[in-house]
């Protein structure tokens, strides 16, 4: 019997539309566990599952549900689909900060993942500043309102730069 799905850790890169979130998790691609030589692929075209070691995998998505306009049980599904509903998995994805479209707010999809998934942790790295510049000016309360969801980290990071956040957000993968 294989085994069930286990979702270990969560990294959510939030910001608002166009704001950097895809340049942001693509920037994890400069740690070598990922495969490329540290090399940051730049390609529309990215794989969406990656090895991180023998017994874990790494579900990738850098388009929010937000842009694609999907519900919050899509997005949930295409999860659970994309792993297989088996094994050890990682998930990184972009989202947005704000309903949009069919999707809620960052809360309720924190909230959700929680519920469906119950990784051990779950990481929210709020784009602030932007990729524009532009500081998100309730980051402060949106971080404290998320730490109220069990088991979610929250962290702001400046945007501006294509590849300085690369081995920070990847280290959520670190189960070294």
């Amino acid at each position: 019997m294989p085994p069930p799905l286990l979702i270990e850790r969560v990294l959510l890169v939030a910001g608002a539309q166009n704001a950097g979130k895809s340049t942001q998790l693509r920037s994890m691609f400069v740690d070598p566990r990922f495969g490329t030589g540290g090399d940051i692929p730049d390609g529309r075209n990215l794989r969406n599952t990656y090895l991180l070691s023998p017994f874990r995998h790494l579900y990738l998505r850098l388009t929010s549900p937000h842009e694609r306009q999907e519900t919050l049980d899509v997005f949930l599904n295409k999860i659970q689909t994309n792993t297989g509903g088996q094994g050890r998995w990682n998930v990184a994805s972009a989202v947005q900060i704000n309903a949009a479209n069919n999707m809620p707010d960052l809360q309720n999809i924190v909230a959700a993942i929680a519920t469906r998934f119950s990784p051990e942790c779950i990481r929210v790295a709020i784009l602030s500043p932007d990729r524009h510049g532009t500081v998100l000016p309730n980051a402060a309360q949106l971080m404290q309102d998320l730490q109220a969801v069990q088991s979610c980290e929250t962290l702001c990071i400046d945007a501006r730069s294509r590849n300085h956040n690369g081995l920070l957000l990847a280290d959520t993968f670190d189960f070294a």
